[in-house]
């Protein structure tokens, strides 16, 4: 009989994603459909806001209420109130909505309770240079309110403060591939300690810094592949408040994946397989997290908005067996001294 009676864990896994629900699910331009659904964001107040590129407009709905509360914001164009092929969508604390206007080589902010009264531009130029842009295909916020853009022909992640855009506009990064250079940055995503985590899709990896530091902190996680520890063109990610990262894998049979990026091997878990059933994706692009743990994935070609939970699952203990025999023996003794104390009649 062993000393121990409580044996190792049945299972013990990190977390699991749940589904939960979809939003939308048919393609056109009226209330609650979707055309190209990209980017996904959720406010502080839980709201879930769309960048539907093909409507060239941003829809916002409440996950409690989907056909009562959506709204869509914006029109074809380059004016004001308008918008180019959006493909990237964030909310600062504060409520605002920035976009990332690609076919207008911008950045937009709005206010969503005056959407045109408070449209405001940030770039607008096509280029390489300070305070322009190729292709801003994803937009990120951190804490002080900095906003970070993948910029994907120039090779670069760009950071501004929308208090000073020209003054404060910066560049992380050259074109190519190795250390401090991005292939085809796509997705960006800052977590609560300002390091931003970057999907390089043209190296099938998914690419962490410190913008105090950048090339002493570039930092590499996956390859190129369909196994464990791996992406086939992954586009966009997420970061939730426990360090957690969600990364759309595209086209490696449309996965959503979610790893910790201090054991990212040890905690590399995909979820979904391809199809436009419950739990399934195709061509997965845009990808939120929530303060309640609630992901939102951006389920680009079933037209829809994907909802998932993810949570933590508990380790089962159970006895070993030989504990199994000593708990067994110790009740077989228990019995027998208890009917030895009872008195006789």
């Amino acid at each position: 009989m062993t000393a121990a009676l409580i044996g190792p864990p049945l299972a013990a896994r990190a977390a699991d994603l749940t589904y939960v629900t979809s939003f939308g699910a048919t393609y056109g331009n009226g209330k609650g459909q979707f055309k190209a659904p990209f980017g996904v964001a959720v406010d502080s107040v839980g709201n879930v806001y769309v960048a539907d590129d093909s409507n060239n407009q941003v829809d916002r709905f409440n996950p409690s209420n989907f056909s009562g509360t959506f709204t869509s914001f914006g029109t074809g164009g380059n004016g004001n109130g308008q918008f180019a092929g959006p493909d990237g969508v964030t909310v600062d604390s504060s409520g605002n909505v920035y976009v990332a206007d690609t076919g207008n080589y911008r950045i937009v902010r709005f206010d969503p309770s005056n959407f045109s009264g408070t449209f405001t531009s940030f770039g607008g130029t096509f280029g390489g240079g300070n305070g322009q842009f190729a292709s801003p295909r994803n937009v990120a916020i951190d804490s002080s309110g900095l906003v970070y853009v993948t910029d994907l022909p120039n090779g670069r992640i760009v950071r501004f403060d929308p208090s000073n855009f020209s003054g404060t506009f910066t560049s992380f990064g050259t074109p190519g591939v190795g250390n401090g250079r991005f292939a085809a940055p796509y997705g960006v995503a800052v977590d609560s300690s300002g390091l931003v985590y970057v999907v390089d899709r043209g190296v099938n990896q998914i690419v962490r810094f410190d913008p105090s530091n950048f090339s002493g902190t570039f930092t590499s996680f996956g390859t190129g592949g369909s196994g464990n520890g791996q992406f086939t063109s992954p586009n966009g990610l997420a970061v939730d408040s426990s360090g957690n990262v969600y990364v759309a894998d595209t086209y490696n049979g449309s996965r959503l994946v979610q790893f910790n990026p201090s054991n990212f091997s040890g905690t590399f878990t995909s979820f979904g397989t391809q199809g436009n059933g419950n739990g399934q994706f195709y061509v997965p692009f845009g990808v939120a997290v929530d303060s309640s743990s609630n992901v939102y994935v951006a389920d680009t070609g079933n037209y829809r908005i994907v909802q998932l939970k993810s949570g933590i699952t508990l380790s089962i203990q159970v006895p070993e067996p030989s504990d199994v025999l000593g708990i067994f023996a110790l009740g077989v003794i228990g019995l027998v001294a208890k009917f030895k104390r009872l008195p006789c009649s």
